[in-house]
């Protein structure tokens, strides 16, 4: 009788790793929103001041020009 050898399957092996599953984390939807909306807020500041920033450069260069015009 004649015993037929078993085959055994290394699956952290290199030639079977497109097998594996990948653990993908879980995202809370509220934490999620929550830092998203933050972000939002920061941005709308930052452009905000960056733009009152150049008006008022823009106002006080135009206040200078107009001292200087004779």
């Amino acid at each position: 009788m004649i015993i037929k050898k078993q085959v055994i399957f290394n699956e952290s092996s290199k030639r079977f790793k497109y097998m594996q599953y990948k653990k993908i984390k879980k995202v809370d939807m509220i934490d999620l929103n929550a830092r998203l909306n933050r972000t939002k807020k920061l941005n709308f500041y930052n452009n905000a001041k960056i733009i009152i920033f150049f008006l008022t450069f823009l106002t006080i260069l135009m206040f200078i020009s107009l001292n200087f015009n004779p």
